[in-house]
C-alpha cells in the first residue's frame, strides 16, 4: 500500500506542476476567468491549491497544538503573501514540496499518529494525508472545467498520463503474429 500512496503523491505533484505550466501560457483574461460551481478564478484556485498543500504538510510535520488558542495563534513561517502570486512561484513551491510528500508516504507510523489542525481539531495523520490528494484533484478539475468552458486546450492530467509520461506504463511491442 505504501507504494500506491507514493505514486498518488507523485501524481499529485506531477499533475499540479503540469497544470501550472499549462496556465503560464494563458493570457490574464483567462487566468482571471471562472464559471459557476468552481472555487473561483484560475489564478485564485491555483493559489488556494498551493497554499492548502503547504498547510496540510504543516499539519503533518509540525508539533501538535495543545489548545485551541495555540492553534489559532499559529502563523506559518513561509505563508503565501496576500494578493496575486506569480505562477512560477506557485510551481516552485510545489516542486519543493514534492520530495517531502514522498518522504511522508514512507513513514509507516504517520497515518496513525495524532496531528492537530489550526482550527482546533485532533485527527489521525491519515486524514490530511488523504485530503491533500483529494483537494488537489478537486481543484485541478475546477481549473480544467474553466479551461474547457472557455474552449481552451485542457491538459491530460490522469494517472494514466502520469504513468505513461514517467515510464511506469510502457507500451507492449508490436509483433508480427509469432
Amino acid at each position: 500500500m505504501k507504494g500506491a500512496l507514493l505514486e498518488l503523491y507523485r501524481h499529485k505533484t506531477w499533475a499540479t506542476l503540469r497544470l501550472i505550466e499549462h496556465c503560464q501560457g494563458l493570457e490574464d483574461n483567462h487566468l482571471d476567468a471562472t464559471i459557476p460551481g468552481t472555487y473561483g478564478t484560475i489564478r485564485n484556485t491555483l493559489r488556494h491549491l498551493v497554499g492548502s498543500e503547504e498547510g496540510y504538510f504543516s499539519i503533518l510535520t509540525r508539533e501538535r497544538f495543545r489548545t485551541k488558542e495555540a492553534a489559532a495563534a499559529f502563523v506559518p513561517s513561509d505563508a503565501l503573501p496576500d494578493g496575486p502570486v506569480p505562477l512560477d512561484e506557485l510551481a516552485e513551491r510545489i516542486r519543493r514540496l514534492g520530495p517531502h510528500w514522498e518522504t511522508l508516504a514512507e513513514d509507516i507510523d504517520l497515518p496513525g499518529r495524532e496531528v492537530t489542525t489550526r482550527d482546533g481539531w485532533r485527527v489521525p495523520g491519515a486524514v490530511p494525508m488523504a485530503q491533500v490528494i483529494h483537494h488537489a484533484d478537486d481543484h485541478r478539475t475546477h481549473i480544467l472545467s474553466i479551461l474547457g468552458a472557455r474552449g481552451l486546450t485542457v491538459p491530460d492530467l490522469a494517472i494514466w498520463d502520469y504513468a505513461q509520461s514517467t515510464g511506469l506504463m510502457p507500451e507492449l511491442p508490436v509483433t508480427s503474429g509469432d
